[in-house]
């Protein structure tokens, strides 16, 4: 133990460590997993807090002073909290903002039950109250973190003061790529199957896991655990889009929905807006471009989401592809100051009670 202990400290806690520690795990895999992990723990200290939601904790990080509080939640991914730090950065400055790690993701602890997608919208209502924060929020989602945040909005719906979207996942991507005939990629693949029967062994450690350099190490150093938990939500991804897809009613919130444009197209739209600014869609794609068809039905699914909200919309994130919620901190800062400044001028308040007892 103390030979594997000083083995992570003298090659650092990047895949360097992981390589020679899985290497070093050979002659006992069985006790290997399980002392890295603990490892993790030691030399990664927790960002923010790990607070008790009844039996288990998640992690959460909150920064900045004002309201209403931002609250972000992280796509598909392994990233947890991370992923947030440079919209964070910008966002922190102005209001009170908040990012944490689903059950599992990172410093949070697993979660053992069948996965249910509400379990996502009840953890973190709970971390939040359980880390002293107060609504109203403004729900910020990546990815499938949309549809998590739908079902967070429908569940405490008097705790939202606004959303927005960053190339979110949609309730019936999955049906409007399937009438394409457009694949919709595998749950889990074979190979991250594979990987997660043998993570006891610590072997999964020698595979890379792309994240920016900023917080690569604290992810490497959390792979497995954190790919077992988001395997546990993709499996169920079916379930997760029927749930959330009870929950399109976004009420007169302010919602901005952000949307990518690889290059290729924003050249092509630019191409088409300097000749014949009419042939551009209300969705923004030109008419008759050379445009991916996976790429024309993931614009459509954005722009039905900003149509959930009477006061939503639509913007394009042109020369970027569906992490620019990392690479263009700026786009996702300035939708969060638009929600946020509208939220403040105007909120939906519950209807009144007439002295008959019903709502006026």
């Amino acid at each position: 133990m103390q030979v594997m202990r000083n083995l992570w400290r003298k090659a650092g806690a990047g895949r360097a460590a992981a390589t020679a520690l899985a290497l070093a795990c050979m002659p006992a895999l069985s006790a290997c997993e399980t002392f890295l992990e603990a490892e993790a723990v030691r030399e990664h200290p927790v960002e923010g807090k790990l607070v008790d939601i009844g039996g288990r904790r998640i992690q959460i990080d909150c920064r900045g002073e004002g309201g209403p509080t931002v609250v972000f939640q992280a796509g598909g991914d392994l990233l947890g909290s991370l992923g947030w730090k440079p919209v964070m950065a910008k966002v922190s400055g102005k209001t009170r903002a908040c990012a944490y790690s689903r059950a599992g993701i990172l410093w949070s602890d697993p979660a053992t039950a069948k996965f249910e997608p509400e379990e996502v919208a009840h953890d973190l209502h709970a971390a939040l109250e359980a880390a002293g924060e107060k609504p109203p929020y403004v729900m910020v989602a990546h990815s499938r973190g949309g549809l998590y945040n739908l079902i967070f909005a429908g569940l405490y719906r008097d705790e939202i003061a606004g959303m927005v979207f960053a190339d979110s996942s949609h309730p019936d991507q999955e049906k409007r790529f399937r009438e394409a005939g457009l694949p919709t990629g595998d749950y889990v693949t074979p190979a991250e199957e594979l990987g997660l029967a043998f993570k006891w062994t610590g072997l999964m450690r020698l595979s890379p896991y792309p994240a920016d350099p900023s917080i690569s190490d604290d992810v490497r150093a959390f792979y497995p655990k954190s790919a077992q938990a988001n395997a546990r939500e993709a499996r169920n991804r079916p379930r997760t889009m029927e749930v959330a897809g009870k929950y399109r009613d976004l009420q007169n919130w302010p919602v901005v929905v952000l949307a990518r444009e690889l290059p290729e197209q924003t050249q092509a739209r630019k191409r088409a807006d300097a000749h014949d600014a009419y042939l551009l869609s209300a969705d923004g794609l030109t008419s008759g471009a050379d445009t991916p068809e996976g790429e024309v039905v993931w614009r459509q699914l954005q722009a039905d989401i900003a149509t959930w909200s009477s006061r939503g919309r639509l913007q394009i994130v042109p020369d970027s592809n569906h992490a620019f919620f990392i690479h263009r901190p700026d786009m996702v800062a300035a939708a969060i100051d638009e929600v946020l400044t509208a939220a403040r001028v105007v909120r939906r308040t519950p209807p009144r009670v007439s002295w008959r007892g019903t709502a006026d």
